[in-house]
């Protein structure tokens, strides 16, 4: 029985309509273990780049050696569209394996520039998963691209991430969040760190809104660290781009803002976005730990979803 439903989601894979396909890919993803050895061989079938690609993106979240290793296979190939559905299997492998072979797949697509640029900013995307003094290296190595530097006062880095950050590259709006963190750091009046945190704040908008996660270290550390309210655009980015990474660090910042219950209440709406957005359960580690370590806060979540 099993075999004929993934034998008729492999055809739906190939169907011209979006909507037919991801629901294929979706279930494929439900049945998980089963459906891995027919999705290996498919990828490495004679069809369609399409078809093959969705099947790809089906493997993402299995825990089966056999999915990082077609993976690594896809993105050698220089299909484009095969490459970049094979660093989203890379991706989520890179916090779980036990040696290193996502991670330097990841990274030699990173750095070869004879690799179509969609892809290599892909890769590095996904490397951001990492520590951030890991991920810097490679992407200084990367240069993918050489931009002029935006404005260094913070009120005029604002007005060019309003002017040019929809159309600027992701390496550079990161650039732009980088570089508004170290001003950040390096100001002693409060009222100067607070205007470069705006900037960040928009930075990560503008990441977020192009489903880039290659700032999602910045904001979990920003959260973890937060003891007051932040700019509501750190609140906005979290909770479109975040992902279960950032529960803890929005349970801490909820647990050390106890004078501010409208901030509370936020931290607990993105918390239940994130949680959504991910179709995350129960059963889930990260909920496990957040049922652990932060009741309250884990308790608080729950009530809003069951309301929403």
């Amino acid at each position: 029985m099993i075999a004929g439903e993934v034998a008729r989601l492999l055809e739906q894979l190939s169907h011209q309509d979006p909507v037919r396909r991801d629901a294929a890919v979706a279930r494929l993803r439900v049945l998980g273990a089963r459906a891995v050895p027919v999705l290996v061989a498919f990828v490495t079938s004679g069809a369609a780049g399409a078809a093959r690609a969705a099947a790809l993106a089906a493997l993402e979240g299995s825990d089966d050696n056999r999915a990082v290793a077609v993976a690594r296979q896809a993105l050698a190939n220089g299909d484009a569209a095969l490459a970049l559905a094979a660093v989203g299997v890379l991706r989520g492998w890179l916090a779980q394996e036990q040696g290193t072979e996502a991670l330097e797949a990841l990274t030699v697509a990173a750095l070869d520039r004879q690799r179509d640029s969609a892809v290599r900013l892909a890769a590095l995307d996904a490397l951001s998963d990492l520590p951030p003094h890991l991920v810097a290296p490679i992407r200084a190595t990367s240069a993918l691209d050489t931009p002029a530097r935006p404005p260094t006062d913070a009120a005029a880095a604002l007005e060019w991430l309003s002017a040019e950050g929809t159309t600027a590259s992701v390496a550079t709006v990161h650039d732009v969040l980088s570089s508004a963190r170290d001003a950040e750091r390096a100001s002693a009046a409060e009222a100067r760190q607070d205007e470069w945190r705006r900037v960040r704040g928009a930075a990560h908008v503008m990441l977020a809104r192009r489903a880039s996660r290659l700032a999602l270290y910045d904001l979990r550390e920003t959260f973890g660290a937060a003891t007051a309210p932040l700019p509501l655009d750190f609140l906005t980015a979290v909770a479109i781009a975040g992902d279960d990474t950032c529960l803890e660090p929005l349970a801490r910042a909820w647990s050390q803002s106890g004078t501010e219950p409208w901030w509370r209440d936020r931290l607990v709406e993105a918390a239940g976005d994130i949680v959504r957005r991910a179709g995350l359960t129960g059963r889930h580690g990260s909920l496990r730990r957040l049922r652990a370590k932060w009741p309250r806060f884990n308790d608080a979540v729950s009530i809003r979803l069951k309301v929403t």
